[in-house]
């Protein structure tokens, strides 16, 4: 959509200046609410979260790696 387009359809509402000032009002207190500083987003790029599930996809190949020798010694331990 480009500035033409966007004139049609404004004009094709045809809203008085009152409403015009609403809609205007509102819009920019939409943009101000959603508006962030660079530094929070690239803050939040290098948040982690506690279990992610990169996380649950790494302990599992471990678990699994490591089940079988941990098993194998358990039982020559237990009938030694």
């Amino acid at each position: 959509m480009n500035e033409e387009d966007l004139g049609a359809v404004w004009t094709a509402f045809q809203p008085t200046s009152i409403q015009r000032r609403r809609i205007d009002a509102r819009v920019f207190a939409w943009l101000d609410a959603h508006d962030t500083p660079l530094a929070a987003e690239w803050l939040g790029l290098f948040t982690a979260t506690p279990v992610s599930a990169v996380g649950l996809v790494s302990v599992s190949a471990v678990s699994v790696a490591v089940a079988t020798p941990v098993l194998w010694l358990a039982r020559a331990l237990v009938f030694v």
